[in-house]
């Protein structure tokens, strides 16, 4: 289709759904489910509002000319909003009631949110000036993914985990979940420097990302036992809910395991180097980990009725939609290692594209259904 530049299209996807969908709803959720009710409503209501429009906004002018004065204007107002909700809501978070532990990843969430837009500021810097530097621009994109991905989304996915549990863990489990935190945490800043692998940098960035590396592995086996010693919890839960749950965190123990063997240059050049195993490991987040936890999520506080048949027929399209995106991309990447992959790859991966919209659709559907008759 030459009516449509690719390019800008791209770049509209990746901002809205960042913007327009998680963002949205982490803050949404984090508003709702840690802080009071009744508590600063309307300044909430406002930003949430903010935020809803600016992504639009973001989506229109991104598809439309793409990088122009314009489009970087709403990016940083963007921005400038969700800083004004960091504030308030880091603000309120300190004295609500909460266990330390949700707490911390609570405002490390925000904290890494505000960092993650310094990321953002530099590639706007550089489209703006014309000035593109190839070293400059991989390295503040991978910083803006780092922060967003294994920081403001995973951290506010945690403390939404793990308030909700609350009471009914065993101390057993408490202690277990309190040193995953901590670990998770300061794993943060030094699995940066994984990222800046890539472009094989000076032996101090890469004991800082060995540490990381060590951090990360050591979040990881941290999270499987406190998941395990959670086991019970998850066995009462609708099974459609447990199900997507269950795949959320998969994702998330296989994010952190991937993460942190890309110390070892074999692993961290194949994988730096091809784009359908950054793609893959790239939406295994986005929607293996965050995208179904969200709905997991919204399951459980009926915002989506899990009792609806569509809406379960929505759910489980949309969740075998993002195993078999994985797959592919995944099984793409490995074929392009060692030659050229199939040219079925591409119809493959339109097809499934398909499925996952159809899932949305009919989730979508079921909610409009049960909006009309309350």
């Amino acid at each position: 289709m030459p009516f449509i530049n690719y390019n800008h299209l791209v770049e509209a996807h990746f901002r809205f759904t960042f913007s327009g969908w998680v963002t949205l709803a982490l803050l949404f959720l984090m508003r709702r489910e840690l802080l009071q009710a009744s508590e600063n409503n309307k300044r909430y209501n406002f930003l949430f509002a903010g935020i809803a429009v600016g992504s639009w906004v973001l989506l229109i002018a991104f598809v439309w000319k793409g990088y122009t004065t314009l489009s970087i204007i709403v990016s940083l107002l963007f921005i400038l909003l969700t800083y004004i909700f960091s504030y308030f809501f880091v603000k309120d978070i300190l004295k609500a009631r909460l266990c330390a532990g949700v707490r911390w990843l609570a405002v490390s969430s925000m904290i890494c949110l505000i960092l993650s837009s310094f990321g953002a500021f530099v590639i706007d810097y550089i489209y703006f000036s014309n000035s593109f530097q190839a070293i400059l621009y991989r390295d503040s994109l991978f910083t803006y993914l780092h922060f967003q991905y294994n920081g403001f989304f995973s951290l506010s996915i945690m403390a939404l985990l793990f308030n909700a549990l609350g009471s009914n863990m065993s101390q057993a489990a408490k202690e277990s979940m309190k040193s995953f935190i901590i670990v998770l945490i300061l794993s943060l800043i030094p699995s940066l420097f994984l990222s800046y692998l890539w472009r094989d940098p000076n032996t101090l960035f890469r004991i800082i990302a060995i540490a990381g590396s060590i951090l990360t592995l050591a979040a990881c086996l941290l999270f499987v036992r406190t998941s395990y010693l959670l086991r019970s919890l998850y066995l009462p839960e609708k099974p459609v809910i447990r199900s997507l749950i269950l795949l959320s965190m998969a994702s998330f123990v296989l994010k952190l395991f991937l993460q942190c063997f890309t110390i070892f240059p074999v692993i961290g050049n194949a994988i730096f180097g091809n784009r359908p195993v950054i793609m893959g490991f790239l939406h295994l987040v986005f929607l293996g980990f965050v995208s179904l936890f969200i709905l997991a999520f919204f399951a459980k506080r009926r915002f989506l009725d899990p009792d609806n048949m569509v809406t379960k027929v929505g759910l489980m399209v949309f969740a075998t939609g993002v195993l078999l995106n994985e797959i592919l991309l995944i099984s793409q990447g490995l074929i392009t290692m060692f030659g050229p992959a199939s040219i079925l790859f591409p119809w493959m991966l339109w097809g499934v594209a398909i499925w996952l919209f159809t899932g949305a659709l009919l989730i979508a559907v079921a909610r409009m259904q049960a909006n009309s008759t309350e």
